[in-house]
């Protein structure tokens, strides 16, 4: 190979190497490197300012108020419902901008994020261009003058542990936005939806249900919670304590339609239980109005017969509740005896409340008031009447007991018997 030769082999190998660093491909790579650089470099200069107004801040209210380290919390729905709104409460806007969010102030990645892709950034640009240089000049070396290469391999690790440490610092970056974010919206409630946090961060539901769970994980969210069906997200204790409140009721709620339900359905296959309910419940509310009644009479005389009316009716209702056989017993009870005894009730009721007592008000008053001693007396046999079968089931019972232990010689007075004789 001639000198000629190989002047125009190094020339072509200059050429090439110059066309592709002032290629379009480096170019805009050098572009966004740089704009990279830039914007980080101004939030890092803005994180600083941020933090040292917040100290400078910080450090004047602490000289301003000595004596009290932790500002008194303002309880505004207190302020709201008792009236005072208009004289002691703030404006919602600056309400919203004073409440003290249970929130990590400076979360994980405010600094280290800026600081990892600042420094990523000018490591890797540093890094890849040693590498790009170094990989040119052993090209040239190697084919030119035979000199042996240039070592790339440290560049080229550090290159991808730059680029990797300015990847991450993104990440970072991005997450505090994202939380920044989720705050900002925030406000005065402490419930939140996922579908509108995702759209106010543009992403999907299930995205912003990982991005939440990492940041309550982490501690970002001092009190931050998620529903069972994460649907919804609960900024404090508080609001998650009448979630689940409200969480219990409304399986209360449902399991009480269940027993409904399923308590119909069987009142449906059972005509007599059925029948047991309905008097049951006819009975509760004729004692409920006579307790109605009686809560307005004020004579105690009077109010004493009612009293002891309505409770030998509970336990007549109470007995038959329990032995649903007996329900024929109290047949005419229903269909007589009680409506007749409120409508009397009721009647002196009426009579009482009269502005002027006339002799017919006070005979009729007088009349009802003995009546209603005859009604109790015979309401109470009716209710010892119910234990008539019962009490003759134990009388027999006893009788056959103590014929089979005097058969056996068991009982006392045999033994008396026996004794006498020897």
């Amino acid at each position: 190979m001639n000198d000629m030769d190989f002047s125009n082999w190094g020339r072509d190998i200059g050429e090439k190497i110059d066309k592709f660093v002032k290629s379009k491909e480096v170019t805009e790579l050098q572009e966004n490197i740089r704009a990279t650089v830039e914007n980080t470099m101004q939030e890092v200069s803005r994180s600083v300012k941020e933090a040292t107004d917040n100290a400078n801040k910080s450090a004047g209210q602490n000289r301003s108020k000595p004596y009290q380290s932790v500002p008194p919390k303002k309880n505004y729905q207190d302020t709201y419902r008792t009236g005072q709104y208009a004289k002691t409460a703030q404006p919602m806007k600056e309400y919203r901008n004073n409440r003290q969010l249970p929130v990590m102030r400076s979360p994980q990645g405010s600094v280290s994020g800026v600081l990892l892709t600042v420094f990523g950034s000018l490591g890797a640009v540093l890094s890849w261009s040693y590498a790009l240089v170094a990989y040119s000049l052993s090209f040239v070396a190697v084919n030119l003058f035979g000199i042996g290469a240039i070592s790339i391999e440290i560049p080229l690790v550090l290159g991808c542990i730059c680029t990797a440490a300015a990847a991450a610092g993104g990440f970072l970056r991005r997450r505090v936005k994202r939380f920044k974010k989720y705050v900002k919206a925030m406000g005065v409630k402490d419930f939140h939806s996922i579908e509108s946090l995702a759209k106010i961060v543009g992403k999907k539901d299930k995205f912003v249900i990982k991005d939440l769970k990492r940041m309550i994980r982490r501690r970002w969210f001092r009190e931050g919670h998620l529903d069972r069906q994460e649907t919804c997200f609960m900024l404090t204790d508080e609001s998650y304590q009448m979630y689940q409140d409200a969480q219990k009721e409304l399986e209360r709620r449902k399991e009480e339609e269940q027993r409904l339900s399923k308590e119909k359905e069987l009142l449906e296959q059972d005509p007599v239980r059925k029948q047991l309910m309905i008097t049951v419940e006819e009975g509760k509310e004729y004692i409920r109005r006579i307790k109605a009644a009686n809560d307005s009479m004020p004579d105690e005389e009077i109010s004493g017969k009612l009293f002891r009316l309505e409770r030998i009716c509970t336990r007549i209702f109470e007995h038959i509740e329990q032995n649903p056989e007996k329900l024929s017993d109290i047949r005419r009870f229903m269909s007589y005896y009680m409506p007749t005894t409120l409508k009397l009730v009721e009647a002196y009721q009426e009579f009482s409340e009269q502005p002027v007592q006339g002799d017919n008000i006070t005979t009729a008053k007088k009349e009802i008031e003995e009546m209603l001693d005859d009604i109790n007396g015979a309401f109470e046999k009716m209710f010892d009447k119910l234990f008539e079968d019962d009490a003759m089931d134990i009388s027999t019972d006893i009788s056959v007991l103590s014929t089979m232990l005097a058969q056996e010689g068991l009982l006392k007075d045999e033994f008396k018997k026996e004794n006498e004789g020897e």
